[in-house]
């Protein structure tokens, strides 16, 4: 195995999660030991949708959920003072927990930058020193890029430059371990979060009316005026034409695959011979 760890980036609705657990099953269809972690899991490296709760105040915070307090357990680890719980994989119909605990994220400015920078990059050096001594793949779903653009670019108001030195700065935390990267670019941005936010309905509202809310709510959406689909759109399209400078100044191998047609035999045919 040449590679231990394989990063899966592109914007909402390119297709992540289908292409992410495509490589996974792969991997292990051919007896190889493979770590997959998407979106809400426990991560060994991120922190997105995950609370972070200093251990002496934990259960002071979580006193309201003792009907559930077992559950929350299960989804919780401890680490370095801290308890680190994976939310959105409690179940439960109380909606004020979810909101106490998105609220003590790390991301959307909720802690200092510098800390914020520190905090992601001493995590991703510890996971990268010990995935090195394993034989092991692990495969990253939108760890990498999708969660700290949106935290640089959103919230930090950074550019494209300062956006190019921390991702150079936070890949040399896992060179060792021979890091591939592929990214699901969308010919038709509109096109494709147009079809997601059909699909994205819940009991709970639309996901493109909740992002909506949330762009124009940022600091880059205060200060370009984000108030509705079509700002929404150009903002992706931004954020795509800046992830791929980015991905073109990493010195890692990357791999862009054109997925707007969602024809996954044709980009798995494609995508098998790029894999390490």
């Amino acid at each position: 195995m040449h590679s231990k760890l394989i990063l899966v980036e592109g914007i909402p609705g390119s297709g992540k999660s289908t292409f992410a657990q495509k490589i996974a099953d792969c991997y292990s269809t051919r007896g190889q030991k493979t770590n997959l972690y998407t979106e809400g899991d426990y991560h060994p490296a991120d922190l997105a949708w995950n609370a972070r709760l200093p251990l002496e105040e934990l259960d002071n915070i979580l006193a309201p959920y003792t009907a559930f307090r077992t559950d929350i357990d299960k989804n919780t680890h401890i680490e370095d003072g801290y308890a680190i719980i994976s939310y959105t994989h409690v179940t439960t119909d109380t909606p004020e927990f979810y909101k106490a605990m998105e609220d003590r994220e790390v991301y959307d400015s909720r802690i200092p930058f510098p800390e914020f920078r520190e905090l992601i990059h001493k995590r991703w050096l510890t996971f990268g020193t010990q995935a090195k001594e394993k034989d092991e793949l692990t495969i990253f779903e939108c760890a990498f890029l999708q969660n700290q653009v949106t935290e640089l670019m959103l919230m930090q108001l950074a550019d494209t430059e300062t956006m190019i030195q921390y991702f150079n700065d936070l890949i040399s935390t896992v060179l060792p371990l021979s890091p591939v990267l592929f990214y699901l670019s969308q010919t038709n941005v509109r096109e494709t979060i147009t079809r997601v936010a059909k699909q994205r309905v819940s009991e709970y509202g639309s996901w493109i009316d909740a992002l909506i809310q949330y762009m124009a709510n940022t600091p880059y959406g205060r200060k370009h005026g984000i108030n509705g689909f079509d700002d929404v759109i150009r903002t992706l399209e931004i954020r795509q034409q800046t992830e791929l400078e980015i991905i073109r100044a990493l010195p890692i191998r990357t791999h862009i695959l054109e997925n707007s047609s969602y024809d996954w035999d044709a980009l798995w045919k494609k995508a098998e011979s790029c894999l390490p």
